[in-house]
C-alpha cells in the first residue's frame, strides 16, 4: 500500500528536486552566429526569435536574417516566428548554425478524429471541437470530463456532485429530451461505451447522484478529445447522436528509443464555503424570541444561553482537509513498423467530508503495427475503482444524509455523551451527523476492462477494409452496513445490504474505405460499414436486519433475522444493428461536400418501427482560396460551413414497447404462499426513437499568419417524437402508457477565439469561448403541462409547458413582507399577520392559491464562457483559466427547509436571526419566522429559486521546465504548482451554484449536495 500523501510527502518532492540538482553537469559557454532563411525561396528572414531552450536568453534576426547568441555547448536553440514551423537544434559545441524555416501549414493539415476515421482540419465541414493536452484543464484531474470542463463553446459540463468520483452532467447544445438520456455518446478508441455507472444505487442511503462512468479511465492517458456537435458530425452515429458525441483518443507510442515518464503529485483540499447557520446562543435566543412573539414563555434562561457558548458548529465537525496523491508511470517507444505505449496509474483521494474518498488503479497497453499493406492495433484498459461513500441524498428526518443533518441539527448538542456514545436527540428528528458518517459503512468496488482490437488491410493504396472488435465489461459490488448506534437502525439492530451489478458491451464492426485523388482537381473518399453491438446488464441484491453484533457488517448476512431477509435480481438486454455510409468530396481544394447516412435497428423500438434512417449533408467553401482573397495576407484562412441532418436518441430504456409481466401481490392456497404474475405494461408496437433535426451554419477564420483564429456557429435543433407517459382510460386496466409525442427546440450560437498576443522571448496566448443556448418546449401533445421534482418535504417545483424552458422552476413570487399598519384584511391574504411574506396575486383574482404559481426562472443559463491565458518566459509557464455561466437559477431546498421548518427545533440560516422582521426591524427582506396561522402557498417561491450565475477561477498553474541538456540520463524534468477553484464570484447562498442533487436529470436543485473544494497541488514529472 502506498502511504498516504500529506504535507511531508510534498516536501519530499522538493527534496528530490534538490538531489537531482546535485547531478548537474557543467557545460562551457560558446558564442554562436548564424543565418535564418526561408525554405521556400532561400530569402533572408528578419525578426525570427532565437531562444536558448528552457531559459530566458534570446535574440532576434536582423534585416539580413543573421543572429548572434551565447549559449552552453550542449544547449538547444529554438527558432520560431508566427507563420513558420518552429525548429529546435542542438548546439553540440558549434559556433556557426544556419537554419531554413518552412511555412507553417500544419494547423490546417492537422488530422482531426471524426466518426470512423480522421480528416484534415482544413477539410472539415462539421462543427467539431478538438482538444489536446495543451487545451486540457490544469491540475490533478480525476476524470476525462474534468479535463474539458469550460473549454468548449456550447458544451456545459456540470459537476453534479463534488464527492470524489462523483457524477457529472454534460449538455452539448442544450437538453433534447424529457425522459430519455440527455448525455452524449462516449467513444473510446473507436468503441462506443456505456455512459452510465454500474455502481448500484441504494435506498438505504437515499442516493441520487450517480458515479462518474469515466472513472475507469486515467486522464493522463488521453491524447485528444474531439467533441462532435452538429448533425454532419454526429449523424454517422445515428440513433445515439442527438446529444452529441465525445471521441476520446488515448496516447500511442512513437518511433524511437524507450521513453519512460514518472510523475508524482500531491494535493490538499478544503471546503470553499460553509452555509452560515445559527450558533448555539443565536439559536436559543431565536427560539425564545419566536415563542415570545406567540405569547409563550421562553424556553431558555439567560444563564443557560450565556453558559452554552457557541455550541457545536456541525459543519466544522464533518468538514476536514482532503488529501490526494497521484502516481503515473508510462513507457513508450517503437521501431519502424511497431510502436507501443503502456502506463500504470494509482490515485488515492480523501474527500473534504469525513468518510468520503476514492482509490483508483488503472493500467493501459496500446500497441500499433503499420506495414506496407497491413495495420494492426490493440487498445486495452483495465481498472479497479474503490469508492468510500458518505451517506447523502434527498431524504429527510432520520433518512437524511450527513450534510443535511450538519446544517439543521441542534447546535446545543455535544458531539458525544460522557460515556463515549454519539449524542442523539428526540427533539429534532435528525441523526448526529458525525455519528452517521462513522456508523454507516458504505463501500463499492468496481472492476472494468474495455478493449478494442482492429486489423486493416490495403488491397490497393486507395482501397482498404477494416475489422474492429471491442468489449467493455464491468462488475461492481457495494456493501452497506448501518450500525445500531444510529437512530435509523437502533430499532432493527443493524441493517446490511449487498448489491452487485454486472454489465457487458460487445462490438463487432466492419468498414471499407476508398480514397483517391481522381485528378488534380477532384478528391473522393467513400466509407461504408456494418456494426453490431449488444448490451447486457444484470443485478443481484440481498439484505438483512437484526444482527447479534455490529462487527459482522455485511460479511455474514445469514446472521440476521430470517424474517428480515430480502432478495432481488434483474437483467436487461438490448441490441443495435447498423449500416452506415459516408462520402467526402473535394473540388479544387475549395468546395467541400460531406454526406452520410446510417440505418439503425434497435431492439428497444416497437415491432413496426425497428429501423430508423439518419441522413446528413454538409457543404464547405474555402473562401480564402478564391482569387479575390488569395493575395490578402492579413487573412490566413477563411472557410464557410453549412450542414443539416437527422439524429436520434434510442436511450429510452429497454422493453418500453413490449407487454411486461411482473409480480402482483401474494395469495395463500392450502396454507402455502403464492406470488401472482400479471401484466404491468401495455405494448406499443409503434414506439420509436426520439428524432432531432439540426441546422448549423459556421465560419472558421485565421488572421495575421494564424496569430488570431477562431470560429462562429449558429445552430437550430428541433426534437420531436419525445417519449412521454400519457394517461389512458382505466378500462384498459392501466392508467398510463408510453407514446412518442412532444417536442423541444434548442437554438443558439457559439464563438471561439484563440490569439497569440505577444511572442518570444515572452509569449502570451489566450483562448476564449462563449455560447448562447435557448431551450423551449414546443409540444406536449394533449397534456397542458407536467409538474416534476421531489426532494425532502417539497414536491412539484418544476414545470414542463409549451413555450417555456424545460423543467423551469414553478412557484410563487414573494413581493416583500407585510408591515404593521397595512390593510392586510383587504389583501389577497386576508388572514396573514405582519411579518409574513406577501405573495404576488399573478392572476389578479384577489386571492392567493395554486393559480398564482408562475415561472420563477430557468435552470439553463443565458450564456456560458471560458477564458484561458498562458504566459511563457524561458523555462517558466504560468496559466490561469476562468469559467462562468450567466442567467440561470437554482432551487435551494435548504432555504425552504430553513424558512419553513418541519420542526420548530431545527436550526436556521443565520440571516433569519440577524435580520428577521420585528416591529422594531421592519425589514422587507425576511419574514418574522413565526409559524403562519394560514398557509397560502407551498415552499416553492422566488426567495428559494436563487440566481446561480457565477464566475470562477477554475485553475492557476505555475510550471518550471529544467534545461534538459544539463541533466545526465534525464531527458526532461518539470515541476509545477496548481490551484483549483481558488474563488467563485456569485450571489448564490448555497455551497456551490453548479451542483445538482439529481445527477444527470434535467431537474436541478441543491439539496445537501457535496460541497465544492479548493485544491492546492504540487507535482513533478521526469522523463528518462
Amino acid at each position: 500500500m502506498i502511504p498516504f500523501l500529506r504535507s511531508n510527502h510534498i516536501r519530499l518532492i522538493w527534496a528530490l528536486l534538490g538531489g537531482i540538482l546535485a547531478l548537474q553537469s557543467h557545460a562551457q559557454s560558446v558564442s554562436i552566429q548564424g543565418k535564418v532563411t526561408s525554405a521556400t525561396d532561400q530569402s533572408a528572414l528578419p525578426g525570427i526569435n532565437v531562444l536558448v531552450k528552457n531559459t530566458s536568453t534570446g535574440t532576434t534576426t536582423n534585416a539580413d536574417g543573421k543572429f548572434e547568441i551565447n549559449a552552453e555547448s550542449n544547449a538547444v536553440l529554438v527558432f520560431s516566428a508566427i507563420g513558420y514551423i518552429t525548429q529546435e537544434l542542438e548546439v553540440k559545441g558549434r559556433s556557426q548554425i544556419n537554419v531554413q524555416l518552412s511555412d507553417d501549414t500544419r494547423q490546417l493539415n492537422e488530422l482531426i478524429v471524426v466518426g470512423y476515421g480522421t480528416q484534415k482540419k482544413r477539410d472539415l465541414t462539421g462543427a467539431v471541437n478538438s482538444l489536446d493536452s495543451k487545451d486540457f484543464n490544469k491540475g490533478v484531474q480525476t476524470s476525462v470530463d474534468q479535463l474539458i470542463a469550460g473549454r468548449s463553446a456550447g458544451v456545459q459540463v456540470t459537476q453534479s456532485s463534488s464527492e470524489p468520483g462523483g457524477g457529472v452532467t454534460i449538455r452539448i447544445r442544450g437538453a433534447n429530451s424529457i425522459n430519455a438520456n440527455n448525455e452524449p455518446l462516449y467513444v473510446i478508441d473507436g468503441l462506443p461505451v456505456n455512459n452510465a455507472s454500474v455502481v448500484p444505487n441504494s435506498t438505504l442511503v437515499n442516493e441520487q447522484a450517480p458515479r462518474n462512468p469515466l472513472n475507469a479511465l486515467n486522464p493522463n492517458d488521453i491524447e485528444s478529445v474531439e467533441i462532435l456537435k452538429d448533425a454532419s458530425a454526429t449523424a454517422i452515429y445515428g440513433s445515439r447522436g442527438a446529444n452529441g458525441v465525445i471521441l476520446i483518443t488515448t496516447k500511442k507510442g512513437t518511433k524511437g528509443k524507450l521513453n519512460v515518464n514518472y510523475s508524482l503529485s500531491g494535493a490538499v483540499s478544503e471546503v470553499t464555503k460553509r452555509v452560515p447557520m445559527l450558533n448555539a446562543q443565536q439559536y436559543m435566543a431565536l427560539l425564545n424570541d419566536l415563542r415570545a412573539d406567540q405569547k409563550q414563555a421562553p424556553e431558555f434562561t439567560a444563564e443557560q444561553i450565556a453558559a452554552v457558548g457557541k455550541g457545536t458548529y456541525w459543519q466544522d465537525e464533518i468538514f476536514k482537509k482532503g488529501y490526494l496523491q497521484n502516481h503515473q508511470l508510462s513507457f513508450s517507444g517503437g521501431q519502424d513498423k511497431f510502436t507501443y505505449y503502456a502506463s500504470l496509474n494509482y490515485l488515492d483521494q480523501k474527500g473534504v467530508v469525513i468518510s468520503s474518498g476514492i482509490k483508483k488503479y488503472v493500467g493501459r497497453v496500446n500497441l500499433n503495427y503499420t506495414g506496407d499493406k497491413f495495420k494492426f492495433g490493440l487498445n486495452l484498459n483495465s481498472s479497479q475503482v474503490k469508492d468510500d461513500f458518505v451517506p447523502n441524498g434527498v431524504s429527510v428526518n432520520e433518512g437524511a444524509g450527513v450534510i443535511n443533518t450538519a446544517i439543521f441539527q441542534d447546535p446545543t448538542l455535544t458531539l458525544k455523551n460522557p460515556n463515549g456514545t454519539w449524542t442523539q436527540t428526540q427533539i429534532v428528528n435528525l441523526e448526529n451527523p458525525v455519528g452517521l458518517a462513522n456508523e454507516v459503512s458504505d463501500f463499492a468496488t468496481t472492476n472494468r476492462t474495455f478493449a478494442s482490437v482492429f486489423a486493416e488491410y490495403y488491397f490497393l493504396p486507395e482501397l482498404s477494409a477494416k475489422i474492429n472488435f471491442g468489449t467493455d465489461r464491468q462488475d461492481s459490488r457495494r456493501d452497506i452496513f448501518t450500525s445500531r448506534l444510529t437512530k435509523r437502525a437502533e430499532g432493527t439492530k443493524g441493517i446490511a445490504s449487498v448489491l452487485t451489478s454486472n454489465a457487458s458491451n460487445n462490438l463487432v464492426e466492419f468498414t471499407a474505405r476508398y480514397s483517391k485523388a481522381l485528378n488534380k482537381d477532384n478528391q473522393l473518399e467513400i466509407l461504408g460499414g456494418y456494426t453490431y453491438q449488444e448490451f447486457v446488464v444484470s443485478s443481484l441484491s440481498a439484505g438483512a436486519q437484526n444482527f447479534p453484533l455490529d462487527a459482522l457488517g455485511t460479511d455474514n448476512l445469514a446472521a440476521g433475522a430470517q424474517t428480515t431477509f430480502s432478495l432481488g435480481s434483474g437483467r436487461t438486454k438490448n441490441q443495435l444493428l447498423s449500416y452506415l455510409g459516408r462520402v467526402n468530396y473535394n473540388l479544387l481544394d475549395k468546395y467541400l461536400l460531406t454526406a452520410s447516412i446510417r440505418a439503425d435497428g434497435s431492439s428497444r423500438f416497437g415491432d413496426n418501427k425497428k429501423y430508423g434512417i439518419f441522413p446528413s449533408v454538409a457543404l464547405g467553401w474555402r473562401i480564402k482560396d478564391e482569387l479575390f482573397l488569395k493575395n490578402i495576407n492579413t487573412i490566413t484562412d477563411l472557410k464557410l460551413r453549412a450542414s443539416y441532418g437527422v439524429t436520434g436518441n434510442q436511450d429510452i430504456g429497454s422493453y418500453k414497447s413490449l407487454v411486461l409481466l411482473g409480480p402482483q401481490g401474494q395469495a395463500i392456497f392450502d396454507g402455502a404462499p403464492y406470488v401472482g404474475i400479471s401484466t404491468t405494461q401495455l405494448p406499443n408496437p409503434d414506439l420509436k426513437w426520439e428524432t432531432t433535426t439540426q441546422l448549423d451554419i459556421g465560419l472558421d477564420f485565421s488572421l495575421f499568419a494564424n496569430r488570431l483564429s477562431g470560429s462562429i456557429d449558429y445552430f437550430h435543433k428541433q426534437t420531436k417524437d419525445l417519449l412521454l407517459q400519457l394517461p389512458i382510460p382505466r378500462t384498459t386496466g392501466f392508467t398510463t402508457t408510453f407514446k412518442n409525442v412532444g417536442g423541444l427546440k434548442n437554438t443558439g450560437f457559439e464563438f471561439a477565439l484563440t490569439s497569440i498576443n505577444v511572442t518570444a522571448p515572452f509569449t502570451w496566448r489566450s483562448s476564449l469561448n462563449f455560447s448562447v443556448v435557448k431551450n423551449e418546449v414546443t409540444d406536449l401533445g394533449a397534456l397542458p403541462y407536467i409538474l416534476g421534482g421531489s426532494a425532502g418535504f417539497t414536491n412539484d417545483f418544476t414545470i414542463i409547458r409549451k413555450g417555456d424552458p424545460l423543467n423551469a422552476y414553478y412557484g410563487y413570487v414573494v413581493d416583500g413582507v407585510f408591515q404593521q399598519g397595512e390593510d392586510i384584511a383587504k389583501s389577497a391574504q386576508p388572514l396573514a399577520r405582519p411579518g409574513e411574506y406577501k405573495y404576488r396575486d399573478v392572476n389578479k383574482d384577489g386571492t392567493i392559491n395554486s393559480a398564482d404559481r408562475t415561472i420563477l426562472g430557468s435552470p439553463f443559463p443565458d450564456f456560458t464562457y471560458g477564458l484561458n491565458n498562458d504566459f511563457t518566459y524561458g523555462a517558466f509557464n504560468l496559466s490561469f483559466f476562468f469559467q462562468g455561466v450567466q442567467g440561470n437559477k437554482l432551487f435551494n431546498l435548504n432555504r425552504t427547509e430553513s424558512e419553513n421548518p418541519i420542526s420548530f427545533r431545527r436550526n436556521r440560516l443565520a440571516e433569519s436571526y440577524t435580520d428577521r422582521w420585528t416591529p422594531t426591524n421592519p425589514t422587507n427582506a425576511n419574514s418574522s419566522g413565526v409559524p403562519v396561522a394560514v398557509s397560502y402557498t407551498s415552499n416553492v417561491n422566488s426567495r428559494a429559486v436563487e440566481n446561480a450565475s457565477y464566475l470562477r477561477l477554475k485553475s492557476v498553474q505555475l510550471t518550471y521546465n529544467f534545461p534538459s541538456a544539463r541533466w545526465r540520463h534525464i531527458k526532461g524534468l518539470q515541476v509545477y504548482l496548481t490551484g483549483q477553484n481558488l474563488f467563485t464570484i456569485t450571489k448564490y447562498t448555497g455551497y456551490d451554484p453548479e451542483v445538482s442533487a439529481f445527477g444527470t436529470s434535467n431537474v436541478r436543485a441543491d439539496y445537501n449536495a457535496f460541497p465544492l473544494s479548493r485544491t492546492y497541488t504540487a507535482g513533478v514529472s521526469i522523463n528518462f
